[in-house]
């Protein structure tokens, strides 16, 4: 980046200090806040762009002190390992692969993860990971990217393997963060899972509106698993379902159930409430 920055310091509390970055790169603007957290390791870059360019592609790029042959690509429900090398010509023709909310480098002492909120395609060669921004394109429409874009993306290190690293748990805090509002009230959680591995993705009615509430949990660290679920609501019986929500058989207990998963396992359960 040869164009100039202009940087001011917008917070600088006990919780968190922001930087608000300011450039122009050929005939685009950028804003962009970097934030760091007191709480966390993660540093996030809000970023709002002018984007007015054509047959250009944009891309940041994260060069780590990491090594590692093969690289961790987020995918529903699990993830996928892809090589960082470019030995074969399969791997030197595909310079991009795709990614949901994270993509990590990782050895068994330590590791760097990129996070986004919505931009799903990633480069990663050797000790370098490349997340792609905008792209400029002329077809199917001249200027189909060409206006205001705003985003997120982040990026987190940790000392560890990666079955210990707190990777998937940021990433969902980006992308769902918390909503904060003014009052009072007792701290309250419906659910719990005393894994660090096994996540609770969705909470909905049933669709068959018969007032019950349907929990998919799934195993996201490719280890197999036995936890526990607590419910803190008054609930009658838990069944276990199929993806289309139809039960399959009963599972003891209401307000703990126990629960075994396979590696990436995706569980449905079908709850009764009292």
């Amino acid at each position: 980046l040869d164009e100039p920055a202009t940087i001011t310091v917008l917070e600088a509390s006990g919780l968190r200090a922001t930087l608000r970055v300011t450039r122009r790169i050929n005939n685009s603007q950028f804003t962009q806040d970097i934030c760091l957290y007191a709480h966390s390791g993660r540093v996030d870059f809000i970023t709002t762009v002018e984007w007015n360019e054509l047959h250009r592609l944009l891309k940041v790029g994260f060069p780590v002190n990491v090594r590692a042959t093969e690289a961790i690509n987020e995918i529903q429900f699990g993830y996928m390992k892809r090589p960082t090398h470019r030995s074969r010509l399969y791997d030197s023709d595909r310079f991009e692969v795709c990614n949901q909310r994270y993509s990590a480098l990782c050895d068994q002492n330590h590791g760097a993860a990129v996070l986004n909120d919505c931009k799903y395609g990633i480069s990663l060669h050797d000790n370098e990971m490349r997340l792609t921004l905008l792209r400029a394109s002329t077809s199917p429409e001249m200027r189909a990217d060409n206006g205001t874009h705003t985003f997120t993306y982040s990026f987190l290190a940790w000392e560890g393997s990666f079955m210990d690293a707190p990777v998937v748990h940021q990433a969902y805090d980006l992308n769902v963060p918390a909503t904060v509002m003014p009052g009072s009230a007792p701290t309250f959680s419906a659910f719990n899972v005393d894994a660090p591995n096994v996540f609770i993705d969705t909470i909905k009615p049933a669709e068959d509106q018969s007032g019950d509430l349907i929990l998919r949990l799934y195993e996201a660290k490719r280890a197999d698993t036995a936890c526990t679920l607590s419910i803190n609501l008054p609930v009658k019986q838990v069944l276990a379902c199929d993806m289309l929500e139809n039960p399959l058989a009963s599972l003891d207990g209401t307000n703990e159930v126990d629960l075994a998963f396979h590696t990436f396992e995706v569980k449905t359960l079908r709850l009764k409430l009292a």
